[in-house]
């Protein structure tokens, strides 16, 4: 029996887009860092756990699975670790497989949707930054009698993909969708989908019957989202803050944006807290000779030079005379004495040797890929 007000997940963190490289070469975007402290996939796993949500299937690509598992651990910090509340996680290529072999390809996914007993499920990843309260949707959607209710939020043009979903309402407010590279009347403002839905779980048992029985893609958000345009759908207007992670340029600017404050309290502190792992550490230690000006510093840090308009993750280094600015620098990171790095995006453990300059530009941050050992200039412009 149905739980009426109960709701179950299906998480996706199979998104790919080799715009991100190298930053995605050994990680998923869902555990791509931010602001400091937190990953990408805690987005959707807090607004989840916010909504009491306790069961969720989630799939990832194959080789991409232990990044994720690192981080989320039992996932006691998002209520998953008792015995009635689980996450579950499956490779997205063993669906695939099945399908090319003839074999039901969606039974995993509608037997956990049949043994949550929920009466709601919700179809959620990881690609946008967003805090959003499910439990409002949740009560908008049991009053619209409809089946699929659609999260979106109104932005310009250049803050959507060609792949990503834009609805659009005619003259009687009845939503429809397309792709926006199927658009061809582009307008200032237009509705981004955050790929972000609730379902009826018996309507979408059925519809993923359907899609097995038609041989369509292995994937229920995807597929949810090619048709989407079929269906009367309900639409719920997010407003607060987001990002929409689809290129290096656009995860640089979804990072730097945190160092204002307005942006920061609106994303982070809410009605709705925004959980990550937990990590006990001792606080980061200034010392007398450094100079850090409008910049967020996670915990277990030592710096010793100057640090600018930057965001600095756990356990770095910043040497004497070493100067960051307009940068990212991820955990374990080592910026020595008399190196100079602006514009950038230090991935862990990674070594920038005395007196290197690494220098990009607003439009083009330069990356350095994990474990690197940089001791020669890097000028990127």
């Amino acid at each position: 029996m149905k739980t009426e007000n109960k709701i179950c997940a299906l998480l996706s963190n199979v998104t790919r887009n080799e715009s991100l490289a190298p930053l995605i070469s050994q990680r998923p975007i869902a555990t791509l860092p931010f602001d400091c402290k937190y990953r990408l996939i805690d987005f959707p796993l807090s607004s989840l756990a916010n909504a009491h949500v306790s069961s969720i299937f989630m799939t990832a690509n194959q080789g991409e699975t232990q990044s994720i598992f690192d981080h989320m651990g039992s996932g006691s910090e998002w209520g998953l670790d008792s015995f009635k509340n689980r996450y579950f996680v499956y490779i997205q290529q063993d669906f695939q497989r099945l399908k090319e072999q003839g074999l039901p390809y969606f039974e995993q996914q509608i037997s956990f949707l049949r043994k949550a007993k929920a009466a709601y499920t919700v179809l959620i990843d990881s690609k946008f930054i967003c805090n959003v309260d499910l439990t409002a949707v949740l009560k908008i959607h049991k009053t619209s009698n409809k089946h699929i209710t659609a999260i979106y939020k109104k932005v310009t043009p250049d803050m959507a993909e060609e792949v990503d979903t834009i609805i659009r309402f005619d003259e009687n407010n009845k939503a429809s969708s397309s792709f926006l590279a199927q658009l061809t009347d582009i307008q200032d403002k237009e509705a981004l989908s955050l790929n972000m839905f609730i379902v009826d779980t018996e309507w979408l048992i059925s519809f993923l019957q359907r899609m097995q029985d038609e041989g369509e893609y292995a994937s229920s958000s995807r597929l949810l989202r090619k048709y989407l345009s079929e269906f009367d759908i309900n639409t719920y207007e997010y407003t607060g803050y987001m990002s929409n992670i689809r290129s290096i340029k656009s995860y640089y600017d979804a990072n730097m944006s945190m160092l204002d404050s307005s942006n920061f309290t609106a994303l982070l502190y809410g009605s709705q807290p925004v959980r990550t792992k937990v990590s006990n550490e001792v606080p980061t230690y200034f010392s007398k000779e450094s100079n850090v000006t409008n910049s967020q510093l996670s915990s277990g840090c030592i710096v010793e030079g100057s640090v600018t308009d930057s965001l600095i993750s756990r356990r770095s280094k910043i040497e004497k005379n070493a100067v960051v600015e307009k940068s990212i620098v991820f955990t374990e990171s080592e910026i020595r004495a008399g190196a100079k790095v602006k514009y950038a995006i230090i991935d862990k453990h990674v070594i920038i040797e005395h007196n290197v300059r690494i220098e990009g530009s607003l439009e083009r941050p330069v990356v350095i890929p994990k474990y690197t050992v940089v001791s020669e200039n890097i000028i990127q412009k």
